[in-house]
């Protein structure tokens, strides 16, 4: 996985990526604000508004707001608030926010503090809300076999193809970040995943969610980077976490979306068997 730090936050604005709303679905979401916990490993440094969280600080991101608000507006953490905490669609405790601070150029986070058994790792991402409509399960959540990776690997070269790789490059696939989870309890298990491979030139990104039958795809986004120097056209597409966010017995699927110097979150939902984006929030960047 490829991350673009900023260790010292410039005096920018940088703007949400483009199109971002373009594609997103009529959605009954809950009735609060959910939130993206993590730790920090975004930026350090200054801004206009104080010294941002120091790396490693635990977080958590506002990414959704029934409240609609200017979209110039920055979100009302409430210092003191003790907000659920949810891990593969699991209950696992609490967090409690501490204190607000800058995040990067133009957003801002709370740095908060746990009470879960949940171990955050530099890699961890879990959701939290207090929302009245959230369906929790038991995580359902594992890790890949070699065999299941295998598999997930010639489902991606069959998307790749489609984009002009040659057949060679399926040697090259690597797998940067994957899980095996079911999104609900009567549900077959699926595959979620990021694939690169670097051919012709350039560098190729596919995030892939497919159940483990062999079967096609049932969501594959694509990308393209050709500045292999810098990553000026990089985009990451990474999987966050699941949950019932809208109480239907299916769970959402959160992603985070990296560029060059920003990101945003994006929750995408099975409707009527196709993968659709329905909401982006947490957008963030220098």
């Amino acid at each position: 996985m490829k991350r673009r730090y900023c260790y010292v936050l410039l005096l920018l604005f940088a703007p949400v990526l483009a199109g971002a709303n373009n594609d997103k679905a009529a959605w009954r979401g809950p009735d609060q604000a959910v939130y993206v916990v993590t730790q920090n490993h975004y930026a350090e440094g200054f801004s206009p508004e104080g010294q941002t969280a120091k790396f490693g600080q635990l977080l958590a991101i506002e990414i959704y707001n029934p409240v609609a608000g200017p979209a110039e507006q920055q979100p009302l953490y409430k210092v003191g608030e003790h907000i659920s905490l949810f891990s593969g669609g699991e209950k696992k405790g609490a967090i409690k926010i501490e204190r607000v601070v800058p995040l990067q150029c133009d957003s801002s986070t709370a740095v908060v503090s746990g009470e879960t058994s949940v171990r955050f790792a530099k890699e961890t991402m879990a959701l939290a809300t207090n929302a009245s409509n959230v369906l929790s399960h038991a995580n359902l959540q594992r890790q890949a076999t070699d065999a299941e990776k295998a598999l997930a690997k010639h489902l991606a070269m069959t998307e790749f193809r489609k984009h002009s790789l040659p057949d060679q490059a399926a040697n090259d696939i690597e797998i940067d970040r994957s899980v095996v989870t079911k999104i609900a309890e009567g549900e077959g298990e699926m595959f979620v995943g990021n694939f690169s491979v670097k051919a012709n030139g350039a560098e190729h990104e596919l995030f892939l969610i497919s159940k483990l039958d062999g079967s096609s795809a049932e969501m594959a986004r694509y990308h393209k980077m050709t500045d292999l120097l810098d990553g000026t056209d990089y985009e990451g597409y990474i999987f966050v976490d699941q949950l019932d966010l809208d109480g239907d017995g299916l769970d959402e699927i959160v992603v985070e979306m990296t560029a060059y110097e920003s990101e945003e979150f994006r929750v995408v939902k099975r409707i009527n068997g196709v993968w659709t984006r329905v909401h982006v929030g947490g957008a963030g960047g220098c």
